[in-house]
This record gives structure tokens, C-alpha cells and sequence, in this order.
């Protein structure tokens, strides 16, 4: 890349942009310190680091910006604006970038061969949700058609489909989440037959448009049903859903809370029934989203420390709430032998302390599940340690973990 940078390189419409919104501008108020770079975990796979490209930003320099080997490799896991003294948005400056990139016509190599995106555009371009599979409600639970309370259990399905060969199962995150909204709320929580991915994935990538159909056909879908209250289990759909919803999309009129959240709000007041007692050693990871993006570090852990009594070990590991690092892969835009040193590096350190780390990322899990499957092949970098959902972990303690309540028929309540 070329250190001259001349004055036709210059776009004014890049600053404009970025001008438009109050947390891209703040690049404008970088102080030049290089915080960013010293504390980004992928600042080496950089063509141009964090710092630069905040002085390229801030000139305009389009040109050197806008480029896929600059823009696909960050996390965007908000590492660098915790130790930003002027608070500067960086990740949503890449989220701005992305998106210029996209109206280039320009695509990233992704992971996977793109399947994902391919299946994200497919729902974004058809007048209704996939189908709900038929196992989605445990036989002896019910769910509602109509209600205040929502569970929005996203794209567990179909990570549960594309992630197969993992030998994990996702679609039991959604399971046991019915299962215990159904203990712990007043009746069964309603779940949207018409409903697609939140758009957490196309947002991040640039593919805005594709978000905009995917939440407005949500948001729709959402009010029609009066809905007031959702509840996720994913860190992902909770940030999009609370914050990303109400930025981009008119007429969200309904609250979001994490599943956590609701379960430590549940124990504070003893309205969380345990009844299993196990003997286990755990650890908490923070997924990003869940943790920077939107600071819900305290309840998962809330959860945690009530379950002691009943043989549940909580242990944090040493980088842990605002330090802990990224799992090594955003959006499945890359990954690479980098983000195969963060992961085992986090799994080692989990290990440490535990024999089980929980968290509340599909995709942490997704992630460090490939991770350890991979070092299954060579015996001397195996690592013993399971890797869970917190919400599976609830449901094992209530004892409803793999367990139906006999007698009963799935069915559906007509809430009038």
C-alpha cells in the first residue's frame, strides 16, 4: 500500500457518511494513541491496523480503506473501544465500511463456501419464515399462538443442520429454552410460526438490504401477534433485536431480555425451582455481544453462583467480563490458523479452572466445538473439556434436560 496518500484519493463522501451518524463520528475525535492496535487481537492479520485506518478514515481516504483484505478480518468484537480514551466506535465504522464495500459490488470470501449468507438472502427474498421443524417442542411442553411473551430461538435449526458433523446439537438450546419458559412463566411462550433469522450476520457483512427485509418482515410478524416482551437465548439475536432493531427499523414497540437475564431476576425472587444435584466444575465465557456490546456480564454468573449448593463449581477464568477475548470468528467471514491460536488459546485457559465452559453464544460454541473436534485428530493436542449453552446447563439442574413429562401431548394453547 502506497505511504503517499494523494489529495484526488480524498473522498469527501466517506467523511459525510461517516458524519451522519454519532457513532462513526467519533472517529474524528481519535487522539492518535494506538490503544486500539495494542489491544486488538487480529491487529497482525491487518493490512492496515485499527490506528491507520482511523487516520485514513478521518482524511477520507477511501481508496485504501474500502478494501476486502482491510476489512474483512475484524472481529468486531469491541475489544479496542474498551481501551479507547476518547470512546471511539470502530466497529461501527466497520459496519459503515462493509457496507460502502457491498454497494461497490464487492463480496467477501467467507467460510463455509457462503452457505450461510446464500440462506439468509433466500429468507430475505421470500414472503415467509422457514418452516418450524416438527421437533422443535418437546413432547409434554406447550407453546402459545397467542400472548405478551415471545421466545425468539433464531437460526438454531439451521446451525443445527449446516453444523452437523460437530456432534452438537443446537436445536436442544431452543428445546430446553421452551422447557423452561414453560416452568417459569405464567403460561407457555409464544413462538412466531412466521419468523426469520434476525440479520445479525448480513448486518456485520455489509449486506444491509438484506438485514432491512429480514427485520422489517420480523417486526411485522412480531406485532401483528401484540407480542410486547421477547426472550432470547443467543447472545446475537439479542443485541440485533434490542438495539439494532430500534436504530434501523420503524414501529418496534416490544421489549427484548436475554434468558439469563429472566433466570436470575427468577432466583433473586426464589421463583427458580432446582432440583437435580450434580458434580461439576464450571466456567463462564462472555460472548462479545452479550458482554461489550451490551454489558450483560452479572446475570449468567448470578446463575452460576446459586447453583453451588447443588454441586455446580463456578470458577472464573483469569481474562473474564470486559477482558475476555473474542472466540476468534465473526460472522464466519474468516477463519484461519489465527483464529484457531485464539481459540485453543481460551480453551486451555478454561481447562485450567473447569470441565466445562458455558456461554451464551451459538457461535462460541459452534466455534470452539470445531476447535477441539479438530485436535481430536492429533492426540497430543487434545484438550478434555466439554463446551456448553448456559441454557442447557439450567435445564440439566431444573432436571429437565433430556427428560419428558410423561402423559402429556405437545399441543398448542389458544390465548384469547
Amino acid at each position: 500500500m502506497e505511504d503517499v496518500i494523494k489529495s484526488s484519493d480524498l473522498d469527501p463522501n466517506l467523511i459525510k457518511e461517516m458524519s451522519e451518524a454519532e457513532e462513526t463520528k467519533t472517529l474524528l475525535t481519535c487522539f492518535e494513541c494506538g490503544m486500539c492496535t495494542s489491544s486488538c487481537p487480529v491487529s497482525e492479520q491487518f493490512l492496515l491496523n485499527p490506528h491507520q485506518m482511523t487516520r485514513l478514515a478521518a482524511f477520507g481516504a477511501s481508496n485504501q480503506i474500502l478494501n476486502d483484505d482491510v476489512l474483512r478480518f475484524c472481529l468486531t468484537c469491541r475489544t479496542c473501544q474498551e481501551y479507547c480514551p476518547q470512546n471511539v466506535d470502530f466497529i461501527e465504522f466497520i459496519k459503515l465500511a462493509r457496507r460502502l464495500l457491498i454497494k461497490q459490488g464487492i463480496k467477501y470470501e467467507e467460510t463455509h463456501d457462503g452457505i450461510l449468507t446464500i440462506i439468509s438472502e433466500i429468507q430475505a427474498n421470500r414472503p415467509f419464515g422457514f418452516k418450524i421443524p416438527s421437533d422443535l417442542v418437546p413432547d409434554g411442553y406447550q407453546i402459545s399462538k397467542k400472548g405478551k411473551i415471545a421466545y425468539f430461538f433464531g437460526c438454531l435449526p439451521i446451525l443445527n443442520i449446516v453444523f452437523d458433523n460437530l456432534n452438537i446439537n443446537l436445536l436442544e438450546i431452543a428445546q430446553n429454552g421452551i422447557k423452561i419458559l414453560n416452568k417459569v412463566l405464567e403460561q407457555p411462550p409464544v413462538i412466531i410460526e412466521n419468523i426469520k433469522c434476525c440479520g445479525h450476520d448480513a448486518l456485520w457483512k455489509g449486506h444491509f438490504e438484506t438485514f432491512k427485509k429480514l427485520a422489517e418482515h420480523n417486526v411485522n410478524e412480531i406485532n401483528k401477534l401484540g407480542i410486547e416482551t421477547i426472550i432470547t437465548t443467543c447472545a446475537e439475536c439479542y443485541r440485533t433485536l434490542k438495539l439494532d432493531y430500534p436504530k434501523y427499523i420503524k414501529n418496534v414497540n416490544f421489549n427484548v431480555i436475554h434468558l439469563s437475564e429472566l433466570i436470575a431476576d427468577k432466583i433473586k425472587n426464589n421463583q427458580l425451582k432446582i432440583s437435580e444435584t450434580h458434580n461439576m466444575t464450571v466456567t463462564y465465557h462472555d460472548p462479545c455481544r452479550l458482554g461489550r456490546h451490551m454489558n450483560v456480564y452479572i446475570p449468567p454468573r448470578e446463575i452460576l453462583d446459586s447453583m453451588e449448593e447443588y454441586g455446580v463449581n463456578f470458577n472464573e477464568m483469569e481474562r473474564s467480563h470486559e477482558n475476555a477475548p473474542c472466540c476468534g470468528v465473526s460472522c464466519f467471514l474468516n477463519c484461519n490458523d489465527l483464529s484457531r491460536a485464539l481459540q485453543v488459546d481460551r480453551i486451555t485457559e478454561a481447562k485450567k479452572v473447569a470441565d466445562l465452559m458455558v456461554t451464551t453464544c451459538p457461535k462460541c460454541q459452534i466455534h470452539y466445538s470445531c476447535m477441539l473436534n479438530d485436535n481430536k485428530e492429533n492426540e497430543s493436542d487434545e484438550i478434555e473439556i466439554g463446551v456448553s449453552d448456559l441454557t442447557n446447563l439450567i435445564a440439566k439442574v431444573m432436571g429437565l434436560s433430556n427428560k419428558e413429562e410423561k402423559g402429556k401431548k405437545k399441543r398448542e394453547v389458544n390465548d384469547k
